[in-house]
């Protein structure tokens, strides 16, 4: 039988041993991950569209062509594209998010009858299809006359989502009642609860759910593709088809270069919340 002393050696061996295997596997995926990512990168310097299409692959280019990227800049009106999608994601966002925590704090604080059958209904949304809504979306705003507007991709966003209505309703589920009634024994009322006290212990929620918002909104193609007709309202998703000659031809160098102008701001926005990012998803799944 191992004596006490032998079995507190093992354990500090056992726990390194783990976290070794953990970071091995994890720095397995990450790196299985970044390699599409990398060989976008390397395909955007080739010199020819044809090289990327070479076997076997090429990886590093024979000459590196930087000027893919000036090309790309020019064909994709990229200032003005850049210009149009940030609008769209910071008018969504900002709607998204507001009129999402007003009604997670009205299900979350609030008592009233058939409550939860009303968030069971908010929540059965989640399971339809964007497709199911996409036409009779379109009849309703090509008969207002929004067709051709940002209008239809940007009003939807004002009563927020289920999703992000779910994950604010279960932070808020989290934090202790009692804090709200002493704020309101210092005489807060039921929006200065929600501004003073939810909202400054809900940054990791709400950060977490503006990535998200932010990705959906600058990634999104097939709404602008259906509602965004004048190209001087073109995102930078859309622009991305501006490289194709109409024979259907692609420069997928310049393609590939074109992508990676366009992943570049969603990365940066990542890893700069990435901290609040993680909290976020931690602290929903925990419960009091």
């Amino acid at each position: 039988m191992p004596t006490n002393e032998k079995v507190r050696r093992r354990t500090p061996l056992r726990k390194l041993a783990g976290g070794i295997v953990c970071f091995v596997v994890a720095l397995v995926c990450a790196v299985l991950f970044c390699l599409p990512f990398l060989y976008m990168i390397l395909c955007s310097f080739q010199p020819e569209s044809a090289d990327i299409f070479e076997w076997p692959p090429q990886v590093f280019p024979h000459v590196w062509r930087f000027a893919n990227y000036a090309d790309a800049f020019v064909t994709m009106n990229f200032l003005r594209a850049f210009g149009n999608t940030m609008l769209l994601v910071v008018s969504v966002m900002t709607l998204s998010i507001v009129g999402s925590v007003l009604v997670a704090y009205g299900f979350a604080r609030f008592n009233a009858p058939g409550k939860n059958f009303f968030f069971g209904l908010l929540l059965s949304t989640m399971m339809l299809p964007w497709v199911i809504t996409m036409i009779p979306s379109f009849a309703i705003y090509r008969f207002i006359g929004w067709i051709g507007t940002r209008l239809p991709l940007i009003v939807p966003a004002i009563g927020g989502s289920a999703f992000n209505i779910f994950m604010i309703r279960s932070f808020m589920q989290g934090i202790p009642k009692d804090l709200d009634e002493a704020a309101k024994i210092d005489g807060c009322g039921s929006f200065g609860i929600l501004w003073r006290v939810l909202l400054p212990n809900m940054m990791p929620v709400l950060a977490t759910l503006l990535v998200f918002s932010f990705t959906n909104v600058w990634n999104d193609y097939v709404g602008p593709s259906i509602y965004l007709l004048d190209p001087k309202l073109q995102t930078l998703s859309l622009s991305l088809y501006n490289f194709q000659d109409p024979a259907g031809n692609m420069e997928w160098n310049k393609v590939m270069a074109g992508c990676t102008m366009f992943t570049l701001p969603m990365l940066v926005v990542l890893f700069s919340a990435q901290n609040a990012f993680v909290r976020g998803i931690v602290a929903t799944g925990i419960k009091e």
